[in-house]
């Protein structure tokens, strides 16, 4: 019904997919933000299991809501982080008017700071990050997120080093240039 879904498809492109039935077009946007999803329902919610139930819900709106965004009012990942945060919010309201067991603390709820939507910087790097390609990707998440060397990059893919130490080069290069001028890195891999 659909053709594959492109990493180099903006985020606009796939919720006007979704709109139309798409599920291939929704894991895509899930594999791109379910990170910072889940992220945010830590911070905001101190809790795993309810992180991961925010999740669910984040992206069970996008299915439902599909068809009303407009990116003329904002771009998806805004959109998503009000979703997030407004569902964020009714989970905790829930989670504060259920009676707590005998030896049960209550967990703090953390706020999103004097600017809430100071956190959607943190997005747009997620989003920077689903339009480069693959392999600079997967060098980038492996460095910085699970904090490994170049050298064991190289032991953990098979890669040769002199080949990640050029991805790593470049991914920074392409990730600066995605942040920095998102609308120009949109349809660009080189």
């Amino acid at each position: 019904m659909f053709g594959p879904v492109v990493r180099v498809v903006g985020d606009e492109e796939l919720v006007r997919r979704v709109a139309k039935g798409d599920d291939r077009a929704l894991s895509e946007l899930y594999d791109r933000y379910s990170r910072p999803v889940y992220a945010t329902g830590i911070r905001v919610l101190g809790d795993a299991s309810l992180a991961e139930e925010l999740v669910q819900d984040a992206f069970t709106s996008v299915w439902r809501a599909a068809g009303s965004f407009d990116p003329g009012r904002a771009s998806f990942t805004t959109w998503l982080y009000r979703i997030t945060r407004n569902r964020a919010v009714d989970l905790n309201r829930r989670r504060r008017a259920r009676p707590l067991s005998a030896g049960e603390d209550p967990l703090q709820n953390v706020s999103g700071g004097p600017e809430p939507e100071g956190g959607v910087d943190g997005w747009d790097v997620a989003r920077a990050l689903s339009r480069i390609p693959d392999e600079h990707r997967e060098v980038l998440t492996l460095m910085y997120f699970d904090g490994l060397s170049q050298r064991e990059i190289s032991h953990r893919t098979g890669v040769p080093l002199g080949t990640i130490k050029s991805r790593s080069t470049a991914a920074l290069k392409k990730l600066h240039r995605s942040l920095v001028r998102p609308e120009a890195e949109e349809f660009r891999h080189e």
